[in-house]
């Protein structure tokens, strides 16, 4: 395989980002005053046709190995495609670009034949006080099809095992580690060890921070799915690309449409998902830059 092109860098006086072309992959947002909010791993593999660990990989059009189980690549085959940039701009306080891929770069046969429809998707990235992320995918065959989406936003933190997701009480769950349907939260979620949860919450939630000070919240639209993933110590350990320590310093909190939730499309239809973090500051920031 060949090494991937560096990514794309973006910059304003609001925060600095950047998005790798293969997968439409953001690796890397700073507001400015703060430390980073994406985790990126220091061993990730940046190859071409391989998956990046770390920033916001784009799930589609199935998650995990899809609803019905078997499909392969696990999480689809976008997030290791290259996507075509149809425009980019900054301003003082935002800087945007804009990504589209379609039926036409989907060359694997597998690929095909595992999803043998005609689409269109689009994909903006905003860079700013906060990061925001639209995913839009249009119906351009002539059958109705269902398909998954993810947004997997792996999310800096101080230390997990100090860190809670506020937001998500009362709300069922589907617990994977566990292998338990119809689960219910109770309360704020902590971690301690291995966690993956498949929420129904549409709700907006907060990764409260006391480590770093700060508090990330997350806003969707059209997402009826919160994956909530952190590998825990065992699991990491096995993942040459996260290691044994690497688990402590992230946590995945997942705009998504997943499983019973998957999008069904008519043709000519389209689905659009939003995704949005912004950064609260709780206490000295041990990660802000001096003045």
């Amino acid at each position: 395989m060949s090494e991937l092109p560096d990514p794309r860098p973006f910059s304003c006086a609001d925060a600095t980002g950047a998005v790798y072309d293969q997968g439409a992959h953001a690796t890397d947002w700073i507001p400015t005053g703060h430390a980073p909010v994406l985790w990126l791993s220091p061993s990730t593999a940046l190859e071409t046709g391989s998956p990046i660990r770390g920033g916001v990989p784009i799930c589609f059009p199935w998650f995990a190995d899809g609803a019905e189980g078997g499909r392969k690549p696990k999480h689809g085959f976008a997030r290791t495609l290259r996507w075509h940039v149809e425009s980019r701009e900054s301003s003082d306080h935002e800087a945007v670009v804009v990504y589209r891929l379609s039926d036409a770069d989907v060359t694997d046969p597998a690929h095909r034949e595992q999803f043998p429809y005609r689409f269109e998707a689009y994909y903006v990235v905003r860079f700013g006080a906060g990061l925001s992320l639209e995913l839009s995918v249009t119906n351009t065959d002539e059958r109705p099809f269902d398909f998954e989406e993810a947004l997997h936003a792996y999310l800096v933190v101080g230390d997990v095992r100090k860190a809670r997701v506020e937001g998500l009480d009362g709300a069922t769950y589907r617990d994977k580690f566990l292998d338990r349907e119809d689960c219910v939260q109770e309360g704020d979620l902590g971690f301690d060890g291995e966690t993956d949860r498949v929420y129904r919450s549409s709700a907006e939630v907060a990764v409260v921070d006391p480590a770093l000070g700060r508090v990330l919240r997350i806003r969707k639209e059209n997402s009826d799915t919160t994956v909530v993933w952190n590998p825990g110590a065992d699991l990491a350990a096995a993942m040459p690309d996260i290691g044994p320590d690497g688990w402590t310093d992230f946590v995945c909190v997942e705009g998504a449409n997943t499983h019973s939730d998957a999008v069904h499309l008519e043709p000519d239809e389209t689905h659009t998902m939003r995704y949005r973090v912004t950064v609260e500051t709780t206490a000295e920031d041990p990660g802000r830059p001096p003045a």
